[in-house]
């Protein structure tokens, strides 16, 4: 069973990046959750069932199996207003737990019996069991229309390409895994940028001129590699018209 737990984990990471900010936002209705929001659930979801199965292990008595107010809680949350790499890595740590929890459980305490009702009994394997098809179901849910597959190989020019349809602005997204962002950045005449919440690297695509770090300054050109750790101040000055960079974001934001 923690198997699951761990591939499901897996699945979520390596996909939920794929799909546009604007989807996982998107309310059906003004009553129905939108995928953040239902990844939220699936949060509130883990830390009632963390707690259970912890209570089951340590207890000798039959556990009653207790509802709770799900629409109250993703509300009281505010998980539409979060931010998703919170959301992603608070629910990757509670199921980590849970399926640690789960990989040592006894089998007696597997056996341990449960009751989800006044007369309905199950056993704590069931309860396990049962929690990872409510994951499986509404992670289908979130993941049910996600983006195209990622890329494994992107060109110099269909970056090139793809800044210039998303003009005026000045860098375009191109790969978006787990974690992992890339963009192509091309600065017209002031590099305006502000510190980023996530550490980053530049590799310099064309072109030459400086880099301003922290007040340290740096001659840059074609294949510098340059490194910025989240919260940095940094800026490009005094660079070419064909000056263009490559941008590597990594990590969880800080």
């Amino acid at each position: 069973m923690h198997l699951r737990i761990e591939q499901n984990i897996r699945r979520l990471k390596d996909k939920i990046h794929n799909i546009p900010a604007e989807e996982l936002s998107y309310k059906p209705t003004p009553e129905k959750w939108s995928k953040k929001e239902i990844l939220g659930h699936l949060i509130d979801s883990a830390l009632n069932n963390l707690r259970r199965f912890l209570i089951i292990l340590y207890s000798y008595r039959n556990y009653e199996v207790r509802p709770y107010d799900q629409d109250y809680l993703v509300q009281v949350n505010h998980y539409q207003e979060a931010d998703l790499d919170h959301l992603v890595t608070l629910w990757q740590s509670l199921n980590k737990q849970i399926a640690n929890i789960v990989k040592e459980m006894p089998i007696k305490k597997l056996e341990h019996e449960v009751f989800i009702g006044p007369n309905e009994k199950r056993t704590c394997q069931w309860l396990i069991e049962d929690y990872i098809d409510h994951m499986d179901h509404h992670l289908d849910q979130i993941l049910a229309a996600e983006a195209k597959p990622t890329k494994y190989h992107i060109t110099k020019e269909e970056a090139i390409a793809a800044l210039e349809d998303s003009a005026p602005q000045p860098f375009v997204t191109l790969l978006r895994h787990g974690e992992l962002e890339v963009e192509y950045y091309k600065p017209d005449q002031v590099d305006n940028q502000l510190p980023h919440e996530k550490d980053e690297l530049y590799i310099i695509a064309s072109g030459s001129g400086e880099f301003v770090l922290e007040g340290e300054r740096y001659d840059v050109k074609v294949h510098d590699v340059l490194f910025v750790k989240a919260g940095q101040e940094h800026r490009f000055v005094n660079f070419t018209d064909d000056f263009a960079t490559w941008v590597i974001f990594y990590g969880i934001k800080r």
